[in-house]
């Protein structure tokens, strides 16, 4: 008996997906031409950094929209269960491009103590470093607010890429500070720590991303169990597993009822069980197979209750 997620309802989030992604394109090519331009014209190697940064989040709002156009399509007979693991792709591109970004930071502080000079910090340089905060932390809250609404794994990794930028663009100011107290080799220091909170970002967007890509337990088999025995007829409930992409949390499970029971019953059982998770656990797709209990199979040995892939 299996319960599956309404496909005008799962196109309607894919279009909200889209629309959030398109949004905070335009907004983080504006916020990165500003910054690479006055940093370039201030020889500011964190304002450039930060730029780079800055574009960064543009090119992983591409992928992502490249990602979702691919999550959306129907599934067929190579793939049966859909291609929603493309957003989860995503999610880890967008991580690979944050470790590529950390990495051009590096690179250019390096190269910095190799050249010499300092940065220029003039109103200008702070007007857009203040502007580029305000941009980021809205755009990154309401990002991450809509990625949890819609439950979608690029959105919110798209969030925290964002987030980051305002961490970074605050290092900048403090070394605009700093230069024109006198110190300009903290330019330097707020480079490295762009590197530190960029890298540590792109670490927790792949840590997740592979989660999901590995098909990691969405929920503990105790809940899904606990749900399902509260649907008359149900023994037992066995053999539980979860996972999710693409926002489509999927369910398996064994369910055992009296053997007496007539097979329409059964049915009508295996459904409300599917259709009870869907609404209590937030399930889109749950196969609910119906057996009677292990003393009355034939096939049944010892073990069978459990198996190594159930979650508890």
């Amino acid at each position: 008996m299996a319960a599956s997620p309404s496909s005008s309802t799962t196109a309607r989030r894919d279009q909200s997906v889209r629309t959030v992604l398109w949004v905070v394109l335009v907004l983080n090519l504006g916020v990165a031409a500003a910054k690479l331009t006055t940093g370039w014209l201030g020889n500011s190697i964190s304002m450039v950094a930060d730029g780079f940064h800055s574009l960064t989040d543009s090119a992983s709002n591409v992928v992502g929209l490249v990602a979702v156009a691919l999550a959306a399509r129907p599934p067929d007979v190579s793939h049966p269960y859909g291609h929603r693991k493309f957003e989860t792709l995503a999610a880890m591109a967008v991580g690979i491009l944050l470790a590529v970004a950390a990495l051009q930071v590096l690179e250019a502080a390096v190269r910095r103590v190799a050249t010499g000079g300092e940065p220029t910090a003039g109103a200008r340089s702070f007007a857009v470093m203040g502007v580029s905060i305000v941009v980021s932390l809205a755009v990154s809250t309401w990002e991450r607010r809509r990625g949890s609404e819609l439950d979608s794994a690029v959105l919110r990794a798209d969030a925290a890429h964002t987030l980051s930028d305002v961490y970074t663009s605050v290092a900048v100011i403090l070394s605009l500070v700093a230069a024109r107290l006198g110190a300009p080799q903290l330019d330097l220091l707020a480079a490295l720590a762009i590197t530190g909170v960029i890298g540590f970002a792109a670490w927790q967007i792949l840590r997740d991303s592979i989660a999901g890509l590995s098909d990691e337990a969405l929920l503990p088999g105790s809940e899904v169990r606990r749900v399902a025995l509260t649907v008359p007829g149900v023994r037992s409930v066995h053999k539980i597993r979860t996972r999710g992409a693409g926002g489509i949390a999927h369910a398996d499970l064994h369910v055992q009822m009296d053997p007496a029971i007539r097979l329409d019953q059964a049915h009508r059982i295996g459904h409300e069980v599917a259709d009870r998770l869907r609404v209590e656990l937030g399930l889109d797709d749950v196969l609910a197979h119906v057996e009677p209990p292990a003393e009355h199979r034939t096939d049944w040995s010892p073990g069978d209750e459990t198996t190594p892939g159930e979650t508890d």
